[in-house]
């Protein structure tokens, strides 16, 4: 493995891991949230691909509300060790590739977490050096001391945005402990479903009420609506579900192809039930998806012109919803078509696709997706802290709610 510089992210290093999930062990679909000093647990699984076990090793690293690597000794924020062995592994049954499944439910009796703010776990093998890191995933320590109110209303204050955008409006009630310098020490960061790069950060309040605070920008703090989420269902290879054209069993491996996607930004809003872009490893009933599971090469087909002057990126928790080269659609001459494809597990999966304009980093669903007011986004508000001794951010807030939920006319 080259060695090559760690980011702050959720990032795979490593062509041979694959799937990593990171959730409460109650349900896959929630978010990586643990409430300080309760009992809330976190699971992490994964997939090598290797013929051969490894002793992987964790550590988990403080970061600011930005994300970057705190100050913070970890003997600051941890109690126990500092790092610690992935000891649970199984070998994949009947799997074309085989794999080896490994998992860990953290924080156990090795290591503790003393303090609340957004955490990176670091897996690697032997030391944490760069060049050893195989992946990172983000994960929240939240110490809730901040109610969040949030709604949508219908007409923004831009109203170039009816029926298109969506304007967040928030206002927080704190408690006394953060009446000192609050226009200075809190800041507010707003995520749409899973994405990252259109992440609103740094966020601060433009008001103070007696214990409220309201976030009143001039132009509001928008969205793009964007567009429910495209979907396709391969927990059996056995029967093609709905947006799957062909299954083919192929010697070294499955091979799945998406029926041609179409643009649909100027096709009416429908309403299409979706998991907010998230997706559900699960393989047909009577099989242990942990280990039992397959995966295949999933070919995404979309007809849309040649875009000048940008690229086109599958967009959704299926490729930990990074705009990099594993999800990014080529275009193919021989069809005059956009093709793309992903090496995945079975299960559920969502999806949108993203414009990223050359030299750009965020990208926009609304060229190809449409972009509609009345879409279910699923909104996470963090509110973070930041105290003096030791100087840290603490993150005080959590709240994520759907778009319908909150939607006002």
């Amino acid at each position: 493995m080259d060695a090559m510089e760690i980011q702050n992210k959720d990032l795979v290093y490593d062509d041979n891991i694959k799937t990593v999930l990171l959730y409460p062990p109650s349900d896959q679909l929630l978010p990586p949230v643990i409430r300080l000093n309760s009992t809330d647990k976190l699971r992490l699984s994964f997939d090598d691909m290797s013929p051969e076990s490894y002793q992987f090793k964790y550590t988990f690293v403080h970061c600011t509300e930005n994300w970057e690597t705190s100050d913070l000794d970890q003997m600051d924020y941890l109690n126990g060790f500092f790092e610690d062995d992935i000891t649970q592994y199984e070998f994949s049954l009947n799997a074309i590739p085989p794999y080896i499944h490994y998992s860990l439910i953290f924080p156990n009796r090795n290591m503790q977490i003393k303090l609340s703010g957004n955490y990176i776990l670091k897996v690697y093998i032997d030391t944490p050096e760069d060049g050893n890191v195989i992946f990172t995933r983000r994960f929240f320590v939240v110490e809730q001391l901040v109610k969040v109110e949030a709604s949508i209303p219908y007409y923004p204050k831009n109203l170039e945005f009816v029926r298109k955008k969506q304007q967040l409006d928030i206002k927080l009630f704190t408690p006394d402990l953060f009446s000192a310098e609050p226009m200075q020490r809190i800041n507010v960061s707003i995520q749409q479903n899973g994405r990252w790069d259109n992440l609103k950060s740094g966020l601060k309040p433009t008001g103070i009420m007696m214990n409220q605070l309201n976030f009143d920008y001039r132009n509001g703090i928008v969205f793009e609506g964007g567009n429910q989420f495209r979907n396709f269902d391969m927990k059996s290879y056995y029967y093609q579900s709905m947006y799957i054209k062909e299954i083919i069993n192929d010697p070294n491996g499955y091979i799945v192809i998406l029926h041609t996607d179409q643009n649909r930004s100027t096709k009416p809003y429908s309403v299409i039930e979706d998991i907010q872009g998230d997706k559900l490893i699960k393989a047909r009933k009577g099989q242990d998806t942990r280990i039992e599971g397959e995966y295949a090469e999933v070919e995404f087909w979309l007809r849309q012109p040649r875009i000048k002057d940008a690229k086109v990126y599958i967009l959704g928790a299926l490729n930990d919803w990074q705009l990099d080269q594993e999800g990014l659609m080529r275009w193919d001459s021989r069809y005059n078509m956009y093709r793309g494809t992903l090496f995945i597990k079975q299960g559920y999966y969502d999806y949108l696709y993203a414009v990223v304009p050359n030299g750009e980093t965020r990208g926009s669903v609304s060229f190809i997706e449409g972009d509609h007011w009345e879409t279910n986004n699923q909104y996470t508000v963090y509110v973070y802290y930041r105290t003096r001794v030791p100087e840290y951010d603490r993150l005080v807030g959590y709240s994520t709610f759907n778009s319908l939920d909150v939607s006002t006319y």
